[in-house]
């Protein structure tokens, strides 16, 4: 029979990840107080959460939530960050990686699919949801530039055509000897 205090861990691990579209399993076995209130301080001021949680019963908490077993990012001592962008957390992280090399990215989980430690550092490379919008943005923008100038190209040259055959040409003088 399941212990009770399992099951509403297991029932808050529900509710707190239940909204998330992905979540990226990090390692802090080594990691001092210091480095984890840093990492949490800069998390909450990009609008990302971190949970640490107890592998066997995160697993179970996926899986009811239809997420799938985690177990292959769930090692050691884990912690799950999650937030609006999963490719600006992940960025965060491989650059707090850098800093503080202790933090271990285990994987994550993105729309149902396991990423490995190296496809979440490839992750981070990806243009982010704001810069992804910046060049969508831009191109239209472009596409709408290239429309005007090829409309207004085509009546200048009507224009010039105009003109040519409105004004008379002049005849050459003849050179007086």
């Amino acid at each position: 029979m399941p212990n009770k205090i399992n099951l509403l861990q297991v029932g808050q691990y529900k509710k707190l990840l239940k909204d998330a579209s992905f979540v990226i399993a990090v390692g802090y076995p080594k990691l001092n107080v210091a480095g984890i209130d840093a990492l949490r301080g800069k998390l909450a001021g990009m609008n990302a959460s971190m949970l640490f949680v107890r592998n066997r019963l995160v697993n179970i908490a996926m899986k009811e939530l239809g997420h799938g077993e985690v177990k292959e990012i769930c090692k050691e001592q884990t912690a799950f960050v999650w937030g609006e962008d999963p490719v600006s957390v992940a960025r965060f992280l491989v650059d707090f990686k850098k800093e503080h090399p202790e933090l271990l990215l285990h994987g994550a989980l993105l729309e149902q699919a396991i990423l490995d430690s190296a496809q979440v550092v490839e992750l981070s490379k990806s243009p982010t949801k704001e810069e992804l919008k910046s060049i969508i943005s831009g191109q239209i923008l472009a596409m709408g530039g290239k429309l005007s100038a090829a409309l207004l190209s085509g009546g200048g040259l009507v224009a010039s055509q105009i003109e040519k055959i409105a004004t008379p040409e002049s005849e050459p003088e003849e050179a007086a000897a």
